[in-house]
């Protein structure tokens, strides 16, 4: 049935190895561009209350396709045997209200730092959820996996809520309701060391099989990218380090062409 395969896990757990900057990778990346470009332009020229307005139905939207997605993953745990992916869990489990995926992690946090203006989170959160957002975009993992030709729940999912992680917070960089300064590193530091104990005590306490945040195995090992796809368990830690802190520059240097020149420097 179509519905049965719209809805379903399959394919999940694959890593994009044959997608990568193929065909179907370049035509994400340019969708998800134009989208950005069309979008941004729209709502930046609307109103500061309409502007709210598109923001607050996209945060709903995230939340909405994050704990939708915990309802697929609960249903196949207890009506799909053998489970189609590593993804399904029951009810009564932490990962159905909370997560320890860095982007998930900001798919909570990203609204109740908007909605309830927790200014001390702002850098870290906004900065960390541009560059997951970017990150799946580049490397998309739970975006390309399977048949091309085949849409799954999953697959809207992940590109819908990744794009919102990058051009909610843009927006409201880009109107100077927030900013990210050279004084914000030691911020995001101890934002991402917390968020990394996090991801530690889902793996070592809640799921020992888990790899949360990629810090337990190298899921490039053999992969496309250069240097991570050889580097075996342990060390392949070293390179998310360098990788992530190169990101969070590109991030910062990004968000300085929508940043207002009245709202502080940028790196």
């Amino acid at each position: 049935m179509v519905t049965a395969s719209f809805f379903s896990t399959i394919g999940m757990d694959e890593q994009p190895i044959n997608y990568f900057f193929g065909g179907y990778h370049l035509l994400y990346l340019m969708l998800n561009l134009l989208m950005f470009v069309v979008l941004f332009w729209v709502i930046h020229q609307k109103p500061r209350a309409k502007q709210d307005k598109f923001i607050n139905i996209s945060l709903v939207v995230i939340i909405f396709l994050k704990y939708a997605g915990e309802a697929l993953f609960i249903y196949e745990y207890y009506n799909v045997s053998p489970a189609y992916s590593n993804y399904p869990h029951p009810f009564l489990d932490i990962n159905t209200f909370f997560s320890f995926q860095l982007c998930g992690i900001m798919n909570i946090l990203l609204p109740i730092t908007i909605w309830f203006n927790i200014k001390k989170l702002k850098p870290f959160i906004y900065a960390t959820s541009i560059l997951g957002g970017l990150a799946v975009i580049f490397y998309p993992v739970t975006v390309l996996f399977g048949d091309p030709y085949q849409i799954t729940f999953p697959i809207v999912r992940s590109s819908v809520v990744h794009f919102f992680l990058v051009l909610i917070p843009m927006i409201l960089i880009a109107r100077g309701d927030a900013r990210l300064r050279r004084q914000d590193w030691y911020q995001i530091a101890i934002g991402l060391l917390l968020t990394g104990v996090w991801a530690m005590f889902g793996n070592l306490v809640i799921d020992k099989n888990a790899n949360n945040m990629y810090l337990m195995v190298n899921p490039f090992l053999n992969g496309p990218i250069p240097i991570i796809n050889q580097l075996p368990n342990g060390w392949h830690i070293i390179f998310l380090v360098v990788a992530v802190t190169f990101g969070y520059m590109v991030t910062f240097n990004f968000a300085r062409l929508f940043t207002p020149k009245e709202t502080g420097e940028l790196l």
